[in-house]
């Protein structure tokens, strides 16, 4: 039988792990959202990508979605110990 002492030791492990994942899945997201950045850019200015030539009619109309997306990432809230 477990006693209290023991669960809360237990639950105090399950928190740390809990924020070192939280924070090493905040990094990746980050990281890919660097990456992402040039496109979301281009594509809230209405560039054509790479992908779809330079040609007659190429102009894209502006999307500015991945990049509300990027900066929503970018101001969320970082204190992630903080209680609910």
């Amino acid at each position: 039988m477990t006693t209290a002492t023991e669960l809360r030791d237990r639950l105090d492990i399950l928190e740390a792990e809990r924020l070192v994942i939280t924070i090493e899945l905040r990094n990746a997201l980050l990281r890919a959202a660097r990456k992402l950045l040039p496109r979301a850019i281009a594509q809230a200015e209405g560039r054509p990508s790479k992908a779809r030539g330079r040609g007659r009619g190429a102009r894209v109309p502006p999307s500015p979605a991945l990049l509300r997306l990027i900066a929503r990432l970018a101001m969320r809230d970082t204190r992630i110990d903080r209680k609910k």
